[in-house]
C-alpha cells in the first residue's frame, strides 16, 4: 500500500495542508512543535481512525475551529485505488466515508491501509505495563482481522457492564443476579474468542520476531516472546472448549472475591506478553541497547506479519526515533525498507542525517508552524 496524498484541515496546528508523498522514504523535518508529527498523526487517523498518540478526538481540532477533516488517497499493491475522508466535529460522531462505503464505523477501515508505527512513546512496549503490550496485541490483531476489533469492543462493553453491577453490589449489597449470570456467560464467550486469537497470533508472530531480532542483533542473542494469558496456563489451552471450561472454573473460584472487591478479576483484560533475551525477562535484565533492538525487532516483525497476513505492504511511520538509534540498527531498518519497497514516513529535527540516501527514492519536506514545504528529491 502507498499513500499518494493527504489533505489535512484544522488538525492540531495545520489549517490546510496538502501533501503528495513519494513511494519510497519521505523525510519530514522541523523543530519541536512545528507540526511534523501531526502529519503522521493524520495518516494514523486515516488508517486506524485514531492517532497513535493517546488523546481525545476533540483535542485534535485546531484552536478556534469547530472540526477537523482528513482526506487521503492511496493505492494497493495490485493498483486498486482507495480513498478515505474522516471528519470530526465537536460533540458529534466521527464521519467516515470511503471508496468502499459511506458512514462507516472506525472498525470498518482498520487494516485497509496497514500501518506500522514507531515513536518514542512505544518504548513502554518492552519495559512498561502489561496494558502497553495488550494495546500492541489489540492493534496488530485488529489490523490483521476486523472480527477481532469487533470482539474486543464487545468484550469491553460487557466488562464495563459487569463491573458496574459488581460496583453496585459493593455499595448496596444487592444486584440482579440473573442478569449478572447472563452477562458473565456473554463475557466468557467473548473472552474465549480473544484468548484464542491472541494465542494463535503469538504462535505465528514468534517466527517473525525471532528472525527480526537475530537480524538486528547480528545473530548473537536468543530472543523469546511468550503469551501470558490471565489465569490460564498455555499448556492448558487445547481449543476453544478448553478455554471456556477453564474460564468458567476461574469464575467459580473468584466469584466471592469479585463481589467483595467490586470488579472483574479474570479475563483477557489482564493478559501480558513477556519478551526474553537469552532466557532472561527483558523488563528486568535487558540493557538499554537490548531494549532498542527488541523494539526495532518487534516493529520489523509486525511489518512482516501484516504483509504476510494481508498480502499488502504496510506503510511505516517513524516519529523522531532515529536520533536514538545507532548505525547498526538504522541500517537494519533501511535494509528492510529497501527489500520490501515500503513507503516510509520519517520525522526528525534535522534532515541532514538522511541526506545521503542515494540508494533509496527519497522526498524531503520541511515543516514550520504547520506549513509544509517540499524541498529536495533524491533518486
Amino acid at each position: 500500500m502507498h499513500i499518494k496524498s493527504i489533505n489535512i484541515n484544522n488538525f492540531r496546528n495545520h489549517s490546510n495542508t496538502q501533501i503528495e508523498f513519494g513511494d519510497g522514504v519521505n523525510v519530514i523535518s522541523g523543530q519541536n512543535g512545528s507540526g511534523k508529527t501531526t502529519i503522521l498523526e493524520a495518516v494514523s487517523v486515516a488508517s486506524l481512525s485514531k492517532t497513535f498518540q493517546p488523546c481525545l478526538d476533540i483535542s485534535l481540532i485546531k484552536s478556534g475551529e469547530e472540526y477537523f477533516s482528513i482526506k487521503t488517497s492511496a493505492i494497493s499493491n495490485v493498483d486498486a485505488p482507495y480513498n478515505v475522508q474522516i471528519e470530526y466535529r465537536k460533540n458529534q460522531r466521527k464521519k467516515i466515508n470511503t471508496s468502499i462505503g459511506d458512514n462507516l464505523n472506525p472498525k470498518d477501515i482498520i487494516g485497509i491501509i496497514p500501518l506500522v508505527v514507531l515513536s518514542p512513546d512505544f518504548k513502554s512496549l518492552t519495559f512498561g505495563s502489561p496494558q502497553d503490550r495488550r494495546q500492541f496485541l489489540d492493534m496488530i490483531l485488529s489490523q490483521s482481522g476486523r472480527h477481532y476489533a469487533s470482539e474486543t469492543l464487545r468484550y469491553r462493553k460487557l466488562l464495563k457492564q459487569r463491573n458496574s453491577m459488581l460496583s453496585e453490589y459493593l455499595k448496596s449489597g444487592s444486584t440482579n443476579r440473573d442478569y449478572y449470570e447472563i452477562l458473565t456467560d456473554m463475557l466468557i464467550k467473548s473472552a474465549v474468542e480473544i484468548y484464542f486469537k491472541r494465542l494463535n497470533f503469538v504462535s505465528e508472530f514468534k517466527n517473525f520476531f525471532e528472525t527480526s531480532y537475530k537480524f538486528v542483533s547480528n545473530n548473537i542473542e536468543v530472543p523469546e516472546i511468550i503469551y501470558m494469558p490471565d489465569t490460564i496456563k498455555n499448556d492448558e489451552i487445547k481449543d476453544k472448549d478448553s478455554i471456556k471450561e477453564l474460564l468458567q472454573r476461574r469464575y467459580s473460584d473468584l466469584s466471592s472475591s469479585e463481589f467483595r472487591r467490586g470488579s472483574t478479576l479474570f479475563g483477557p483484560h489482564k493478559d501480558d506478553i513477556i519478551f526474553k533475551i537469552n532466557g532472561l525477562n527483558s523488563r528486568e535484565a535487558a540493557s538499554q541497547g537490548q531494549h532498542k533492538s527488541l523494539l526495532i525487532s518487534i516493529k520489523l516483525a509486525e511489518f512482516e506479519y501484516l504483509k504476510d497476513i494481508l498480502n499488502e505492504t504496510p506503510v511505516i511511520l517513524f516519529d523522531d526515533v532515529f536520533s536514538e538509534l545507532d548505525t547498526q540498527r538504522s541500517n537494519a531498518v533501511f535494509s528492510k525498507i529497501m527489500e520490501n519497497k515500503a513507503q516510509t514516513l520519517i520525522t526528525l529535527t534535522n534532515a541532514e542525517r538522511f541526506s545521503d540516501l542515494n540508494n533509496i527514492s527519497t522526498v524531503y519536506y520541511e515543516v514550520q508552524n504547520g506549513i509544509v514545504r517540499r524541498h529536495n528529491v533524491n533518486k
